[in-house]
């Protein structure tokens, strides 16, 4: 587990705080003839160690060294990369400008995690982190290009990552002290070594061997990075375990200027120690895309009926135009292949211009189509091929992308589905081009298939569920003078809503109308309801609610309720029965669940009293015209209480209200005691905020049993949104949204409806709705409906989100841009919405002047308090763009994330998906862990777990002996309890440790590693896994390697102590239990129980709190470790299969 949250900011009050990435988009802000200075000081640096000439050092060059030193090296690679080449050129034809340079100007102060900067550039740091700019957009000129950008890295295979390696990179080489050392490392020509300048060593000791090399780990892996390196990038580290001269283990740890490098330098070492002793040559790694080659080579062959002429056929070539539509059809943008194409065009003769060979072809489609990314993925779980066999996928399948159970004939449907190559598809292997479109398919998608359909329980009363709603659907613009028009209804039906609201005033001929009551435009409303009469149930078979408003005469109502029944027929609900729910008894009747409605049509507006059926001989009723609006509602009374005013309701149109019916809503105590559950209160925006910051708890209580619905702010004319978010957090139903209005707060509505199949209906989590009798009966009590809170919220576990937002995919310009530059420059924002304490946004670095394949490789970190609330949004947006900088978004909900290696496709702001434009993201989710690591000193570490084991069990006193006698028989098996989970925790990190493996790995990847290792030291069955009653036992036949004896003992460790939770917990977990059912018994009485003690008062209200409290930290508490038992037991079924798939695993007798 990780051993601090990046994400440490509590949100209030709904505002969020943006975390920015400031610390890069200040490096990318520097000046580029500045940065080209730095980098030349930096070659001269070392050309000058090298060479040992001697020449005069300026004050210039010091100074520039002086900056050099103060600044760490990690500027933007962008510029930085682009300007090495150029002034390496530079370097080679004026070494007089060179001079001698001692090794302690190399080095790197960093005993701070800030560098040392002066007044002036700190000042400048100061208004960039202030200003108002929430982007913190940096103001770099746009550049037309008309060819491929220098700094994109053409990683194509493992020979382009060993060329790189030759040419040298910069590392920062991290001691067990505040001294750091910068480095120039390359691979020596005949891939027998790497070496680093400038050294004071000898030069035959300032190398390691390849042969010497044992393992590389990419990341924080080695307890010299997780110390000394926080203020650096995760992504950017990588270490080499290697044995020195004493045949004893140590790790060079080393730091990259980007994780591009990081990884270019991972995978060509991983490819070189993979040679199983023999040391590899050139010729070997070529021969690694030999397949890949034969296929290409028959993808682009010239058909012999289009070399016609004498000219074509005698090269075999093809023109420009067949050029690019074939490689168009194998997946390359037109707009790269001919900037490609018009490079090899510029380096011919004019006789050779015009055409391009097979083989030309084939290096401009491995250039443009091998994303380095999924290549230096493929090569991690390879085994030292540049394809993945079913052996090797299963692995991935499996450790990557959680899937469980994955068959060998399960790897062979996706080789023989996704990969392009007839000759891999026989050896039944996944090429990089089949490993991409895999990773592209909807079985890599982040959203889980599970939740495309309906998968939740719609046996539920209607108040247990988020209803999608729409506020005046009738319109398409604002609320004044915008038109209005059936497509309305058409859209919001098609979008999956399934609360409509409809305005019907006097029309003209005894037909009613639907407008807004302004100036907006008139529509018939038989055309309206013929309208939904059609598209009610084509996206969902779910309950409609109308929500009817009437201004209009008796006479007109009669009408409008004839064409309900005239073209809705049997699809109303007129269930008379179900009256009951509008009975005037006050006892609480549930609603009817969504299943026991489905197909029909439910009319909510205003009804006629039930003494009004005594009355004979009348066609209308009087009605109190009081304001659906809670606000208004309240605003009025305060100035006339004893003015009411009334209506005619025609007798017709309140039949039809059967189930649900509007009513004004007065405070929270009313309702308990007078609300009958039929009855649907509306709550403006601001009386809901209210309502949502000062009584939350009361109203969190209130939708548990009734319906509530939030309506728009008045002063929303041009029809924007509110925050959904802020309503479903305290449990309102129906949150009324401008379905017409585009843009954030619709893209997270449109997220929370995707979890249950689009169907419109999300059951609600079980803390904010009753899921047994007797939690209902507690709070329908008059006496403690408002002090006892039965928000389970303690057995909440955190989780951790871990998202890495690895590269994007075709990005198109921003659409509604009307002023549109030639290049696109973005990044990505992450954003959370939740319970305030969860919501964070956070963004990535810009990529400038990249829209077909920008790599932004930065991870980020969120603790998630309650998941069930959360969404998480993805937006990417146009850093420079000149007037709209939206380029597209996806929103889902945080339950329905898949974890692994998955692909985000974009939607429009409108909702639109767009084709072929993709973000590449890395996703881990984990519990919040138990077992910190010590940062600063063990006891410090052994007071703050004592704190935690204590907070366990701190009930509070009742003041009532039986009660306080139950609670405290508890506090010993749950302080138990809590030592067990944290055990398990605690062997959970030490096995990723050992193991060589992040902080976020999971058990899989663990017993990987451990295979991998044996497999590497020739020790295959020198240890086997005995499945022994679902339990693995661990067989050795020889002594084991330092290495992997130590990840060995630390798996059974795992094994051992997850045993202990699961056998113990059952023990605990069952006296808990039996506690918790006795104090569920007492709370029926718990007032009589505490007035016969002679509580009153104040001590009431404060013991019916402690009591409250003390029951949801039981519950809580039980819960927590009923699911730790359950994780228990699915890590030792995790580490069998894994074990089976890796070949540890034997089968007893």
């Amino acid at each position: 587990m990780t051993d601090d949250i990046t994400n440490e900011n509590e949100i209030n009050g709904g505002k969020y705080l943006s975390t920015m990435n400031g610390e890069q988009n200040k490096d990318e802000e520097i000046d580029e003839n500045h940065l080209a200075n730095l980098r030349s000081s930096s070659n001269s640096t070392t050309s000058t160690v090298s060479c040992r000439s001697s020449s005069v050092s300026t004050s210039v060059l010091r100074k520039q060294q002086q900056i050099n030193r103060r600044r760490a090296f990690f500027q933007d690679d962008v510029v930085g990369r682009s300007l090495t080449t150029h002034n390496n050129n530079n370097n080679n034809n004026n070494t007089n400008h060179s001079s001698t340079i001692d090794d302690n100007q190399q080095i790197l102060t960093t005993n701070n995690d800030n560098y040392e900067i002066n007044p002036e550039e700190s000042s400048t740091v100061l208004i960039n982190q202030h200003e108002e700019n929430p982007t913190n957009k940096s103001f770099k000129r746009k550049a037309v290009s008309f060819s491929t950008m220098p700094f994109e890295k053409k990683v194509a295979d493992v020979c382009d990552c060993l060329r790189y390696m030759q040419e040298g990179s910069d590392f920062l080489k991290v001691r067990s002290y505040a001294r750091q050392f910068r480095r120039l490392y390359k691979l020596n020509e005949t891939l027998t070594a790497i070496s680093w300048y400038p050294t004071s060593k000898k030069p035959s000791k300032a190398m390691i061997t390849i042969d010497s090399i044992k393992e590389i780990r990419l990341g924080k892996t080695t307890e010299r990075l997780r110390e000394y390196t926080h203020q650096f990038q995760n992504e950017s580290f990588f270490s080499i375990i290697y044995t020195n001269g004493n045949n004893q283990y140590a790790s060079l740890d080393l730091v990259a200027s980007s994780a591009d490098e990081a990884n270019i330098w991972v995978t060509g070492l991983s490819c070189l120690i993979a040679g199983q002793g023999s040391a590899p040559s050139p010729a070997d790694f070529e021969d690694r895309q030999q397949m890949r080659d034969r296929w290409l080579r028959d993808a682009f062959t010239v058909p012999e009926q289009i070399n016609r002429d004498e000219q074509r056929s005698s090269t075999n070539s093809m023109d420009e135009e067949e050029a690019i539509r074939l490689l168009i059809d194998y997946g390359i943008s037109e707009e790269k292949a001919k900037v490609r194409l018009q490079e090899i065009q510029s380096s011919k003769s004019e006789s050779a211009r015009g055409f391009f060979t097979t083989d030309e072809l084939i290096n401009v489609f491995k250039e443009l189509s091998t994303r380095p990314e999924i290549y230096h993925l493929l090569v991690r779980y390879s085994r030292n091929q540049d394809f993945l066999s079913t052996e090797d996928l299963t692995l991935f399948l499996e450790a990557e992308q959680g899937n469980s159970k994955i068959t060998r004939e399960k790897c062979a449907e996706i080789i023989q589905e996704f990969e392009p190559s007839a000759e891999a598809k026989l050896a039944g292997h996944l090429g990089i081009d089949g490993f991409t479109n895999y990773l592209l398919s909807p079985e890599c998608d982040i959203f889980n298939p599970h939740n495309r359909n309906v998968c939740q329980e719609m046996d539920h009363p209607l108040n247990h569920y988020f209803i999608a709603s729409s506020h005046n659907t009738f319109l398409l613009a604002d609320q004044l003078k915008g038109p209005s028009s059936v497509d309305g209804f058409i859209h919001a039906l098609m979008r999956g809503c399934r609360c409509l609201e409809l305005h019907c005033f006097d029309g003209a001929d005894g037909q009613p109308t639907i407008h807004n009551g302004t100036l907006t435009t008139r529509i018939p409303v038989n055309e309206v309801l013929e309208a939904i009469n059609n598209y009610a149930f084509e996206t969902s078979s779910y309950p409609l609610i109308l929500c009817i408003e009437l201004q209009c005469a008796v006479s007109q109502q009669e009408r409008l309720a004839q064409l309900l029944i005239e073209i809705f027929g049997d699809k109303i609900f007129l269930d008379h029965l179900t009256t009951n729910v509008n009975s005037i008894s006050n006892e609480y009747r549930p609603l009817p669940s969504p299943n026991d409605l489905r197909g029909k049509i439910i009319i909510k507006g205003k009804k006629l009293p039930p003494s009004f059926s005594n009355e004979i001989n009348k066609e209308y009723g009087e009605i109190t015209d009081d304001e659906d609006c809670y606000e208004d509602n309240k605003r009025r009374s305060k100035k006339d209480t004893n003015s009411k005013r009334h209506r005619r309701l025609a007798l017709a149109f309140s039949d039809l209200v059967t189930l649900l019916r509007s009513a004004p809503f007065e405070d929270f105590e009313t309702s308990s005691n007078e609300q009958q559950s039929g009855q649907v209160c509306t709550f403006s925006e601001n009386a809901g905020l209210r309502l949502a910051t000062s009584d939350a708890e009361e109203f969190v209580n209130y939708n548990k049993r009734f319906l509530s619905r939030i309506s728009p702010g008045t002063w929303r004319v041009d029809s924007s949104n509110l925050n959904p978010q802020d309503f479903w957090n305290v449990g309102c139903q129906m949150v009324a949204m401008n379905y017409q209005t585009a843009g954030k707060f619709m893209d997270v509505y449109f997220g929370r409806f995707l979890s249950n199949g689009g169907c419109g209906y999300v059951l609600k989590p079980t803390y904010l709705r009753y899921d047994n009798a007797a939690a209902a009966a507690a709070a329908s009590s008059s006496i403690i409906s408002g002090r006892l809170s039965t928000n389970l919220y303690s057995s909440n576990t955190p989780q951790i989100l871990h998202i890495k937002v690895i590269s994007a995919l075709h990005l198109p310009k921003p659409e509604q841009a009307e002023l549109k530059a030639n290049s696109v420059d973005p990044y990505v924002v992450v954003q959370i919405f939740g319970v305030p304490r969860d919501c964070d946004e956070v963004r990535t670095k810009t990529v400038y002047h990249n829209c077909e394949s920008p790599q932004f490789n930065e991870a980020f970190e969120f603790e998630i308090a309650f998941p069930e609330l959360t969404l998480v949004r993805f937006v990417v947006l146009d850093d420079e763009s000149l007037d709209y900088d939206f380029i597209g978004q996806y929103t889902l909900p945080f339950d329905c994330i898949q974890p692994g290696y998955r692909h985000v496709h974009l939607y429009t702001i409108g909702g639109d998906l767009i084709a072929n434009a993709y973000l590449f993201v890395h996703i881990v989710v984990n519990s919040k862990s138990l077992a910190v690591k010590p940062r600063r000193s063990m006891s410090r570490y052994r007071r703050s777990l004592l704190r935690r084991k204590l907070r366990v069990a701190a009930f509070r006193p009742v003041n009532h002996r039986q009660i306080d006698d139950l609670f405290k028989s508890v506090v010993q098996p749950l302080e138990t309890a809590f030592e067990y989970r944290h055990a398990v925790e605690q062997s959970l990190c030490e096995l990723n440790e050992m193991c060589g493996l992040p902080d976020i790995s999971n058990v899989k990847q663990c017993v990987r590693k451990i295979a991998s290792r044996l497999q590497k030291a020739n020790l295959v069955g020198a240890v086997t896994i005995r499945n022994q009653s679902d339990i693995p036992i661990f067989e050795y036949s020889t002594t084991l390697p330092e290495l992997s004896r130590q990840s060995v003992v630390a798996l059974e460790e795992v094994i051992n102590r997850c045993r202990a939770l699961i056998d113990n917990g059952s023990v605990i977990h069952k006296k808990l239990f039996s506690v918790q059912s006795e104090v569920c018994e007492l709370s029926k009485d718990i007032p009589k129980l505490l007035e016969g003690n002679g509580l009153r008062g104040k001590k009431f209200t404060k013991a019916i709190d402690n009591f409250s409290y003390d029951l949801a930290l039981l519950h809580g508490q039980t819960d927590l470790l009923n699911k730790a038992k359950q994780d228990a037991i699915v890590t030792i079924r995790q580490i069998l299969e894994a074990a089976e798939t890796t070949h540890l695993l034997v089968q007893s007798e």
